[in-house]
């Protein structure tokens, strides 16, 4: 009977054995993904301030587009001149009269 309590002792021993090895290795892979989480947490916390100042840019632009829009703008509108002919004829009728008066 000694050694049959032996034997199970040994069993046990074996599987406490077995058990505490799994568990480190379990322990080793929690540590990594939990490493691996806490990049990706700050991976996240930055890209969400990436969004954030998009947005805020977004909406400078969006204001600045809308001020552009509104904005007033004149257009100098041509003088309506005279055409070449009508000022040739005004010319000539100065002309006219500077060579009327020098006659006076």
């Amino acid at each position: 009977m000694t050694e049959k309590i032996q034997d199970t002792i040994q069993k046990i021993s074996r599987n406490i054995v077995r058990v505490g090895e799994g568990l480190r290795m379990e322990r080793s892979k929690n540590e990594i993904l939990q490493e691996e989480i806490d990049r990706k947490n700050e991976q996240l916390t930055a890209e969400a301030s990436a969004i954030g100042l998009l947005k805020e840019e977004i909406e400078s632009l969006k204001s600045a587009l809308h001020l552009a829009e509104n904005k007033v703008v004149e257009v100098p509108v041509p003088v309506k001149g005279k055409n070449e002919q009508e000022i040739d004829e005004l010319v000539k009728e100065i002309e006219f009269c500077i060579e009327q008066l020098k006659q006076s």
